[in-house]
């Protein structure tokens, strides 16, 4: 495997005698090798250059000022090659001038925004993807996105074998190979884990020579693929060129390839819980050439012989106890379901009943109000009544009878009424005698009740010939005016329709009767 570019760099530096602790980061260190095209020989002398002149300038500034007449340059500027075999005067000069403080200070100083712009330069650069890093041709795969990469690993398996990962393989009329999920490598554990399944890890190399034969040969094998397409494995492949192929190859301490490994659940005595939990477990591990230890043959005696009967009862243990916490969570999830209606319909006879009950108390209360309402009417009309009969009703008179009305008045209970009028008497006093005919007054009332408007519940009607005697308009007329009134008058006594509430009362009372 190719060494880190970064870790060759620092040791360079190391064999030029700088020490570890003296050294840059890695981010300025990978920004060196970037300047240098990835020649970690080029950068390191690049940064030795620059700490060499740094020291020379940290030494230059601590010592006492010195004549310009010097016997030699103590450094060469950064520009001047330093196996130039002689100097000219103005490079002579340059070279004295650049031993001064001062001059290091100015010239540093002058050149530290174009140092900047230049860094900020590279890295808007590097940012927007014009200029890559040249220290690795796989920095592109690295960076690859982990369902990318797998994706692209299948892709690039079923080009170059004309097969196919679906299980349709046969009806799209290609080579069937083992169904590889495209995700990462922690999705497939995951689902390994959560589905009780046997995960199968195939890991190849392109720089190998055994990559060729491994994919054309074992990987399309029918009976590998049709026992890698059971229930019991999942299998995710990867290339470890890519980034997540090179971190499992790590992971699972993958020396040779073409690699497979097969992890399940295990378990296994948690230190801290005290009890045993489930964890995956690296099964077992084939590597080597396709014609021996990675054949098809070999690796499906391994599977046949070797895996299943050693984790088979166990997984189908886990798989008996994950279908029993299922049906138990359907059954509290029924349970649970079955008493939320329970309660729903609780809560709706509930409401139902506090709707009757608001609804009868509302009646019970209208029917209250409206019997006080009648029950206060009825006892205005009797105050009234009893008012009339003290004060309306006319006295019967005793003398001149030649001159008065006798009226025969028929009820509609059946009794007959009758009694003396004087023509000037009115049509409302003749009204108000058959109205408080059963009226009883002991201390009848000085005034009518106020507010007060009486109606009378029913009409006189004379017999012959048949007319109506009117109870609301026209009763100040007196009785001499009324047509068909002479010296005798028959009236019976017709209950208004329909019935108000005085009705309904004379209704009670007849019915108590």
């Amino acid at each position: 495997m190719q060494a880190d570019p970064i870790l060759v760099l620092r040791g360079e530096l190391s064999q030029q005698g700088l020490l570890r602790d003296q050294q840059p980061a890695d981010e300025i260190l990978q920004m060196m090798m970037e300047v240098e095209g990835g020649n970690p020989s080029a950068a390191a002398r690049a940064i030795m250059d620059a700490y060499s002149a740094e020291r020379r300038a940290t030494a230059e500034s601590e010592r006492p000022f010195e004549p310009l007449a010097t016997s030699a340059p103590a450094a060469i500027a950064p520009d001047i090659p330093r196996d130039a075999p002689e100097h000219g005067p103005i490079q002579h000069l340059f070279m004295i001038l650049w031993d001064q403080p001062w001059f290091t200070a100015l010239w540093r100083l002058g050149s530290w925004p174009f140092s900047v712009v230049g860094s900020v330069l590279l890295w808007v650069l590097r940012m927007t993807h014009l200029v890559q890093s040249h220290g690795s041709g796989n920095s592109s795969r690295f960076s690859e996105d982990s369902v990318a990469s797998a994706q692209r690993w299948i892709d690039i398996l079923e080009r170059d074998t004309a097969g196919s990962v679906s299980l349709d393989a046969l009806a799209l009329n290609r080579t069937p190979l083992p169904p590889f999920v495209a995700c990462s490598y922690s999705d497939a554990l995951r689902m390994a884990k959560q589905n009780t399944k046997i995960l199968v890890v195939v890991l190849t190399s392109q720089v190998h020579g055994d990559n060729h034969l491994f994919r054309q040969q074992v990987l399309t094998n029918t009976a590998l693929v049709r026992m890698l397409q059971s229930t019991d494995f999942l299998v995710w492949g990867g290339d470890v060129q890519s980034r997540e192929g090179f971190q499992v190859a790590t992971l699972l301490e993958a020396s040779t390839f073409p690699f497979m490994a097969f992890i399940a659940l295990q378990p296994r005595r948690s230190r801290s819980r005290g009890t045993t939990v489930l964890h995956p477990a690296v099964l077992s591990r084939i590597e080597g050439s396709p014609q021996s230890v990675l054949s098809a043959s070999a690796i499906c005696s391994h599977i046949q012989d070797v895996l299943l009967p050693r984790t088979q009862s166990y997984l189908s243990q886990l798989r008996r106890e994950q279908r029993q916490r299922a049906m138990e969570r359907e059954l509290r999830a029924e349970q649970d379901r079955a008493y939320a209606e329970s309660s729903r319909r609780d809560q709706e006879r509930i409401l139902q009943r506090r709707t009757e009950e608001k609804q009868r108390v509302y009646e019970a209360h209208s029917a209250a109000a409206l019997e006080a309402h009648r029950a206060e009417q009825r006892q205005r009309v009797a105050e009234w009544r009893m008012w009339a009969q003290a004060h309306l009703v006319p006295r019967e008179p005793v003398s001149n009878r030649s001159t008065e009305i006798r009226v025969s008045i028929k009820l509609p209970d059946g009794r007959n009424l009758q009694r003396h009028f004087r023509p000037t008497d009115t049509l409302e006093q003749l009204y108000a005698y058959v109205d408080t005919i059963d009226s009883q007054v002991d201390e009848p009332p000085v005034c009518a009740p106020p507010g007060y408007e009486h109606s009378f519940p029913f009409t006189l009607v004379q017999t012959y010939p048949r007319r109506v005697l009117p109870n609301k308009d026209s009763l100040a007329r007196p009785l001499e005016d009324l047509e068909g009134f002479g010296p005798s008058a028959n009236l019976i006594v017709e209950p208004s329709h329909p019935p108000d509430l005085l009705d309904e009362e004379s209704e009670d009372e007849d019915d108590d009767d």
